[in-house]
């Protein structure tokens, strides 16, 4: 190591040099960085001469904390701007994370579409700001917030009456607005007995589509995947006619389904939490009750095996027995429950036949559809 080997003091600092390779290397020290020196316990004396206390053991040290100084001193950091400090403006700035989604909260503007809507208004909130508007029908939509684009949340505080609706695409962040955002509501909701039923619309098999126009535009629809007719048990299941007709309800007809294709058709979906939901299952007869309705101008409420026959003049729509926006795949068919016909040995389910619109039965080795149901 090389050691300081000649000293010179001036007005304003002092300089030294140090030998290397037989040749003199000149430092220089300005008052105010021997003041900081001081400051930090590198033991200089400064008397008319500049003399090191000590030339043993210490001296590596002193000369790893000056060079450790010196580099700091001469690159000159401004915490204000530093990047990597979390108390600053830049390091928010310039966090950008999930597809370049800044972090840092700030003005800026919402855009996007509102689809599935059905006649009703829908109310979308911003809770870091309380900003809101209201829209009253599909279609585009445009609101100035104050939140984090990487942590924007948008909630709705007064849901539409007859479907749910949610934050289907959360958008992508163009450096000044958060744009491309759809909301969409793909499920209908009813209310039985106080309870209120968010229900897929979608037959099983197909699933929501926000931008789908099949109806019309704005609407939404079904058009991703086909409706799937599955059997209730099977021979897989243990299913046997004759010696095991409630194989995949327990054992005995008072219990629901639990085992099979019409089963998993809807619990399935609570591990894949289909539309962010995780309470899945099959609905129970008397709950799709609440989903017939026989034609547009005829809304009146079934109640069993009669159906459309008892409700106002009995006319119906031509195809299914469910309002075709609201469901826009409804097939005229059976749809199966969970419950086992107690009677005629157990061989059928209590089903929903939305060709006529009423209260049916179905031997559980047939074919049927499923529309899954989630509580709120």
């Amino acid at each position: 190591m090389d050691y300081p080997s000649q000293f010179d003091q001036g007005g304003d600092g002092i300089q030294f040099y140090t030998t290397a390779k037989n040749h003199y290397s000149p430092i220089y020290l300005s008052k105010k960085t021997l003041i900081v020196i001081k400051q930090i316990e590198i033991s200089f004396t400064l008397e008319g001469d500049i003399l090191f206390d000590t030339f043993g053991f210490y001296r590596s040290k002193q000369f790893l904390i000056l060079g450790i100084f010196l580099l700091n001193l001469f690159c000159n950091p401004d915490w204000k701007h530093n990047s990597g400090d979390p108390f600053t403006k830049t390091y928010w700035e310039n966090r950008l994370l999930e597809n370049d989604i800044i972090a840092y909260p700030r003005f800026f503007f919402i855009e996007g579409l509102v689809t599935g809507l059905n006649q009703t208004p829908l109310t979308i909130l911003s809770p870091s700001d309380g900003s809101s508007i209201t829209v009253n029908g599909n279609g585009p939509f445009k609101m100035f917030v104050f939140a984090s684009p990487k942590y924007l949340q948008l909630t709705f505080p007064t849901q539409p009456s007859n479907v749910h609706c949610m934050v289907w695409d959360r958008g992508n962040w163009d450096g000044f607005s958060l744009v491309n955002v759809q909301i969409s509501c793909p499920f209908a909701k009813t209310i039985v007995s106080g309870k209120t039923l968010l229900w897929d619309r979608c037959t099983y098999g197909s699933s929501w589509n926000p931008l789908g126009n099949s109806l019309g535009e704005g609407l939404g629809d079904c058009s991703r995947g086909n409706p799937e007719p599955l059997q209730f048990c099977t021979a897989a299941d243990g299913y046997d006619s004759a010696t095991n007709p409630n194989a995949c309800n327990g054992g005995i007809n008072s219990q629901l389904v639990s085992v099979g294709a019409v089963y998993r058709s809807c619990v399935s979906r609570n591990t894949s939490k289909a539309y962010q939901r995780e309470n899945w299952r099959l609905p129970l007869y008397t709950e799709m009750f609440s989903v017939i309705r026989c034609s547009e101008t005829n809304t009146g409420e079934i109640t069993g095996e009669d159906g459309c026959l008892t409700v106002g003049n009995a006319t119906k729509y031509p195809g299914a027995t469910a309002d075709p926006i609201l469901f826009p795949n409804a097939q005229p068919a059976h749809y199966w429950g969970p419950q086992t016909f107690p009677g005629l040995g157990d061989v059928q389910v209590i089903t929903v036949n939305f060709d006529p619109g009423n209260e049916s039965y179905l031997n559980k080795d047939l074919n049927a559809f499923v529309r899954c149901v989630s509580d709120l």
